[in-house]
């Protein structure tokens, strides 16, 4: 299914983030958990989000950013053990009207070999969303691969 596809049949408001299934993550602390990403941008794009539902940056505590900054740096070694660059792009709130990003909960993107330019230039509708047997098999592929 494309991203495009998907995002129609998601609710209003729906947090997917608050959804997460054991099998679908690649790691986790204990407030965050690392996850493929549901339409990634390149291959191994990963996304390292609050489990508790968080809109901004400064809505974490500081032990919270701590340790959101030890697995960012964590992921980061990893990715870059087979990756040349790793982006890392922060999502906040839900600004639907300006950045037409679909989900209104703090996440951080970790990108690997991919210019910043190309998450603009890969649309909705090039965009694969993964079905739920094809997400679980990726995170455990990525946690084989980097684990």
């Amino acid at each position: 299914m494309h991203y495009h596809e998907a995002l129609q049949t998601l609710w209003k408001n729906f947090d997917p983030f608050l959804h997460i299934k054991k099998l679908e993550i690649v790691d986790e602390t204990e407030n965050f958990f690392v996850i493929p990403a549901r339409a990634p941008y390149i291959e191994n794009h990963l996304l390292i989000v609050p489990k508790k539902k968080v809109y901004v940056l400064k809505d974490l505590s500081h032990e919270e950013t701590s340790e959101m900054f030890e697995l960012l740096e964590k992921w980061d070694i990893r990715l870059h053990k087979t990756h040349d660059d790793v982006n890392l792009l922060l999502r906040d709130w839900l600004i639907w009207w300006h950045t037409k990003k679909s989900v209104n909960h703090l996440h951080f993107h970790l990108i690997p070999d991919c210019p910043i330019w190309a998450e603009w230039s890969l649309n909705s509708e090039e965009r694969i969303w993964f079905d739920d047997d094809e997400y679980i098999e990726l995170a455990k592929k990525i946690k084989n691969k980097f684990l």
